[in-house]
């Protein structure tokens, strides 16, 4: 699952990442908000590949489970949405952003620790 998860975020996260120069300069943010959102997206971007495999694992079994999943990992989503473009907000007005990476950096190791075994449970629910 884990493999999964990181070759996921390697077609996806990835790219954004290398896109956010180009981002930066059509958003016109100067180097530190660049260095916000670049920051931002490396520790939320594989936040929200280990909470999307959650909702799979909970609607792979489903037909229309497109819907279901995304009314299950949209709440999930929504604190790292909100630290992420906070982080990015202050750093455009020079305020440090220390905290906002720290939190976005603890929800990133609770979900890489906690949604292997999530997934794993929901699969078994799901498939049995």
């Amino acid at each position: 699952m884990i493999g999964k998860v990181i070759a996921h975020w390697l077609v996806t996260g990835l790219p954004l990442i290398v896109l956010s120069p180009l981002a930066a300069l059509l958003l016109s943010l100067d180097f530190e908000g660049w260095s916000a959102m670049a920051l931002t997206l490396l520790l939320g971007t594989p936040t929200l590949s280990f909470l999307g495999a959650i909702g799979v694992g909970l609607t792979v079994g489903l037909r229309r489970g497109g819907v279901l999943l995304s009314l299950l990992v949209l709440p999930l989503a929504i604190p790292v949405l909100i630290f992420a473009s906070a982080a990015i907000d202050a750093a455009g007005q020079g305020l440090p952003i220390s905290g906002y990476l720290a939190i976005l950096g603890a929800m990133l190791v609770a979900s890489a620790t906690l949604a292997p075994f999530a997934t794993a449970a929901a699969l078994r629910i799901t498939l049995h």
